[in-house]
């Protein structure tokens, strides 16, 4: 994985307007990252995006507070899944290390469904039991009513593969 730095005004949007616009500025990140694409960004954080839970996905430049935190703490690697035939390892490094295998079909499923914001009034109890497991294992990003996927999948391994 080579990472490519990009400028990209465009990736804001309406971060912090509603909880689907902030869910879906974090897709963006989390799908430019797993391309191999640190877009450069900055954007006054809302209060609502708790920088600890997406810490693994690419800091807004700017001076100060969470800002300054974030971009402390990123590195590539931090967080994010590989998918197998019928199971997702995920790899998560944010806190405590963890390496989970999802291999129950309705966690499966629900992360998958989960990878753009969806509303938890749409699942159904049993797809509402798995995303309450995964936001337990903080794998889901809540905000209101909606989540969203937070690890990105590793598609290639970076270079140097020991960085990871």
């Amino acid at each position: 994985m080579t990472l490519t730095p990009d400028k990209a005004d465009d990736l804001v949007g309406a971060l912090g307007e509603r909880p689907e616009d902030t869910l879906s500025f974090v897709r963006r990140l989390r799908d430019h990252l797993a391309e191999g694409v640190v877009p450069a960004w900055s954007h006054e954080l809302p209060a609502s995006l708790n920088w600890e839970m997406v810490c693994h996905l690419p800091p807004p430049s700017g001076e100060g507070g969470d800002a300054d935190r974030w971009r402390r703490r990123f590195r590539i690697g931090l967080c994010y899944y590989r998918q197998g035939p019928g199971f997702i390892q995920v790899k998560d490094l944010r806190e405590e290390p963890a390496t989970l295998l999802l291999d129950d079909p309705s966690v499966v499923d629900v992360f998958v469904r989960c990878l753009g914001p969806t509303s938890l009034r749409q699942l159904s109890a049993d797809e509402a039991a798995a995303a309450e497991a995964l936001l337990n294992e903080r794998l889901l990003l809540r905000l209101g009513d909606f989540v969203v996927t937070l690890p990105y999948r590793m598609k290639r391994w970076p270079i140097p593969a020991y960085a990871v």
